[in-house]
């Protein structure tokens, strides 16, 4: 499911890829730049989104490796190569 996040949501830029992944309770903390305001639900991803893949839009992220434990996972070795064509 990692590796299809990032595969759907970041390579392929599908938004509509969120609403299938990102859960209606999820939160992601740390990425709005406002520690004090997390992104909550796919709505509130889905704006992190549209922006930066506006800023970027040939993003490529390549997961090398994931950890998973129960029902926790994590990617390791993630790396992005960003582009603009602006």
């Amino acid at each position: 499911m990692l590796r299809r996040w990032f595969e759907e949501v970041w390579n392929k830029g599908r938004a509509d890829a969120i609403d299938e992944m990102f859960a209606a309770d999820g939160v992601a903390q740390g990425l709005s730049g406002d520690p004090s305001a997390p992104l909550r639900g796919p709505a509130g991803f889905k704006l992190l989104h549209d922006q930066f893949r506006g800023a970027f839009p040939d993003i490529e992220v390549v997961v090398e490796d994931t950890i998973a434990e129960g029902d926790k996972v994590a990617a390791c070795l993630v790396s992005a190569i960003f582009g603009s064509s602006h």
